[in-house]
């Protein structure tokens, strides 16, 4: 694997929310790193979207987060962007 492969790969974990706060989600990597990934001022006022983290902490479900950038994907594992024209 060249190296810019496996730095990109890396940057890439599976975490667990373990907390909410009005401008950060806490998340818990499975190595058991502890990160803070900021929302936006449009995703803390995003009711739906708050509900949505709520559930998946509660459920404890496994979110794909960018260690390196400290955020949240926009999209699932496995998902594709839908592109609005289709």
């Amino acid at each position: 694997m060249k190296l810019r492969q496996a730095n990109a790969t890396t940057n890439i974990a599976a975490a667990q929310i373990i907390g909410l706060s009005g401008k950060n989600v806490i998340v818990k990597t499975e190595s058991g790193q502890i990160l803070r990934l900021p929302l936006s001022p449009k995703k803390q006022h995003d009711q739906v979207f708050l509900a949505s983290l709520k559930d998946i902490w509660h459920n404890k479900i496994w979110i794909p987060v960018n260690t390196h950038l400290h955020q949240l994907f926009q999209f699932d594992w496995l998902m594709e962007p839908v592109r609005a024209d289709h």
